[in-house]
């Protein structure tokens, strides 16, 4: 098959484009970054407490802001990898990713429930980034619940879910959740860019398949992976 160059020209375009994002703008960000910390550390018994307020105002915007070019480029990649299907062992995956995010946090009570002989026919790469999204996210809004559990199944036999009993959210709004950069909890209740979802519906979008939710709020959420 001939390469549409028009196409082909766009990919390039869209490229450079994510690269000034990354670097270009990234590296004033750096600066910005670099010299606000400078003050905090050095001059921090001169300073009034303003002063230190807005020192540590900035530094939080620089964050945010090089988490979203990490978040764009995030989705990027996964819409240009290479795409391979293979059987995934969704059971053990999704167990090695509750283990580790356990490891991180041992202090938490997190029961979970994952089905037995869980198989997808996916690339096993991206696969595992999409699920690590939603099950990051299952631990994350179930941090403040008391007997707080995770499960992963199957619904139907090519649909995948994950399920929590956290925050839930508002179902009139369950069509914005996969907008990047979204978001339906305050940065003060929970930590994150609103990136993940975006990226799970990239790549599930990606093996021709489609994404939803389902929830409420203080109810839990589950998401949804319908795969060919």
């Amino acid at each position: 098959m001939t390469a549409d160059p028009d196409r082909a020209e766009e990919t390039r375009e869209l490229t450079d484009l994510l690269y000034a994002l990354t670097h270009d703008l990234g590296a004033p960000l750096r600066v910005i970054d670099g010299f606000s910390e400078a003050l905090l550390e050095e001059q921090q018994d001169a300073l009034p407490p303003d002063a230190l307020e807005y020192l540590t105002t900035i530094r939080g915007a620089v964050s945010r802001m090089n988490g979203m070019f990490e978040g764009i480029m995030q989705l990027y990649r996964v819409s240009q990898a290479p795409l391979r299907r293979i059987d995934v062992d969704v059971t053990a995956l999704a167990g090695s990713i509750l283990s580790e995010l356990r490891a991180a946090e041992p202090a938490r009570d997190v029961q979970s429930a994952v089905e037995r002989d869980l198989v997808a026919k996916a690339d096993p790469a991206l696969f595992r980034t999409a699920l690590a999204h939603l099950l990051q996210n299952a631990w994350k809004f179930t941090a403040k619940r008391n007997g707080a559990v995770i499960a992963v199944g199957r619904e139907e036999p090519a649909t995948l879910f994950v399920r929590d009993n956290g925050a839930g959210f508002d179902p009139a709004a369950a069509g914005r959740m996969f907008i990047p950069f979204q978001r339906f909890h305050s940065a003060s209740e929970y930590e994150g860019l609103g990136i993940g979802l975006a990226v799970v519906r990239r790549i599930v979008q990606r093996h021709g398949g489609r994404v939803r939710a389902a929830g409420a709020l203080q109810q839990g959420t589950t998401i949804y992976m319908e795969l060919p």
